[in-house]
């Protein structure tokens, strides 16, 4: 057949089915083909390098398709369906606690968080778990998912990502942020009075939350991993760490540099209170219990 009845017949099984289609060829002729399947391989031989070159993936020899399906195909899966599935799961748990603020503040538009707080939130102190996830997480091992190939089936069952799968990330990330805000608040009702006549304020409030949510937000990638590597740990931890100097040094950056000059002096105010410890230690465990104990 010619090159463009090639690509119709992948064009006609794409129309005509919910399949995802696989189109592997090694020459300038399966160029087509390979284009218009869902995923296309290329084989690099002898034929020259154009399918490589309009394919998905490039593999060097036939038999390696084996292995791209069963091992990495499997692998690609589940940590696409993580990294999606976290990255909704993380900014529900943090933004939807700007409502719960909403109805202590009477909707009158105070924000909980400090501005570069949020607007840095993606950017550093949740970036490095999703991309631990995205690319060093593995079920298990190559070995087993060459003994084993039924377990490519989860992928092709959609178990990993649907509906259901969907809303019940996006309904723990709420029930999350319940527990961070309202167990915060309660613990801080009665406000806090520091020796030098201070008291706290929304900001304290505000950071000490946010505290929560970047533990409880890194240890929960930390339970949907597969696997554990040293990349992992510096992920999360390093995560967590982040913060905490973050904190330090945009406490006292002002006046030296004219920014958050609400900020000045709250990381002293924050780490020198000790429902700030306490909380740190009871309400994280609080939040992530169920997740633990489901995940065991």
């Amino acid at each position: 057949v010619s090159p463009k009845q090639k690509a119709e017949v992948v064009e006609l099984i794409k129309r005509s089915t919910d399949d995802i289609t696989l189109a592997v060829g090694d020459g300038a002729n399966d160029v087509g083909m390979i284009q218009t399947a869902h995923v296309g391989v290329g084989i690099m031989g002898r034929e020259g390098v154009q399918a490589a070159c309009a394919s998905d993936y490039t593999i060097g020899q036939f038999r390696f398709l084996t292995k791209l399906l069963f091992v990495h195909g499997v692998w690609s899966y589940r940590r696409l369906c993580k990294v999606l599935l976290y990255s909704f799961y993380k900014n529900i748990c943090l933004y939807v606690m700007e409502l719960w603020f909403a109805f202590h503040n009477g909707f009158s538009g105070q924000i909980l968080f400090e501005r570069w707080t949020i607007a840095i939130y993606n950017v550093l102190f949740t970036a490095a778990p999703p991309m631990a996830l995205g690319l060093l997480d593995r079920c298990c091992s190559a070995e087993t998912m060459m003994r084993f190939p039924a377990m490519y089936k989860m992928s092709q069952n959609r178990s990993d990502f649907n509906i259901k799968v969907f809303w019940t990330w996006c309904l723990n990330a709420v029930y999350h942020s319940i527990i961070l805000y309202f167990m915060s608040y309660a613990m801080l009702r009665h406000d806090v009075a520091y020796s030098n006549g201070q008291v706290g304020d929304y900001l304290l409030l505000g950071n000490m939350i946010y505290t929560y949510v970047i533990f409880v937000v890194c240890l929960k990638a930390g339970l949907e991993s597969d696997s554990w590597t040293f990349l992992t740990h510096i992920a999360i931890w390093g995560s967590i760490a982040s913060w905490f100097l973050f904190f330090i040094i945009y406490s006292n950056i002002w006046p030296t540099i004219p920014l958050a000059p609400e900020m000045r002096g709250m990381a002293k105010y924050v780490f020198s209170s000790l429902y700030f410890w306490l909380g740190l230690l009871l309400i994280p465990i609080t939040a992530l219990l169920a997740d633990f104990i489901y995940n065991w």
